[in-house]
């Protein structure tokens, strides 16, 4: 009876919720957010309930998705309510670091996909140099000079990952 109520929880009830007391509470002058603050704000309580719920209810199929929504309502909620700026260009290696944490969700979700850590560095990797170009720390023509030599280390990483996947079952 327990893991059914868990399973029937209306997340989107949740968030409409807590939207709505964020947009009284902003009518009221007791905080000032705009309108598409809440929006991400309320895509961030979304994937939070999302991943949270996988988690209770062990179904990995939304965990991903979930991750997504959570990671990407964090970074537009940041960026909207003002606490960093910066040009439109940072939310591509963003982006490609979300996408390399929620691959990391899955490999948390069950340890012994250990191969999904590899989908997740090379992502991180990847939305790692490219924010670090976009920084200014390292100049964007050696970051692409480095993954056109290297990129067959990934066919290496997959290859790898199949024979052992194979090989162990």
């Amino acid at each position: 009876m327990e893991q059914n109520s868990i399973n029937r929880f209306p997340i989107i009830g949740l968030v409409l919720v807590l939207l709505g007391v964020a947009l009284l509470l902003n009518q009221m002058n007791v905080i000032h957010i705009g309108g598409m603050a809440l929006v991400w704000l309320g895509l961030l309580v979304y994937g939070a309930a999302v991943v949270i719920r996988s988690f209770i209810n062990n179904d990995r199929s939304k965990v991903f998705f979930g991750t997504l929504c959570f990671l990407t309502g964090i970074l537009f909620f940041i960026r909207k309510a003002g606490f960093i700026s910066g040009a439109f260009s940072i939310y591509f290696p963003a982006f490609i670091i979300i996408v390399g944490l929620a691959f990391f969700m899955l490999f948390v979700f069950n340890t012994k996909d250990w191969h999904l850590l590899i989908p997740a560095l090379i992502f991180l990797a990847l939305g790692a140099a490219l924010m670090l170009t976009h920084l200014g720390y390292w100049y964007s023509r050696d970051v692409w000079r480095t993954i056109a030599s290297y990129w067959p280390i990934l066919l290496i990483l997959i290859g790898g990952t199949m024979l052992i996947r194979r090989w162990k079952t």
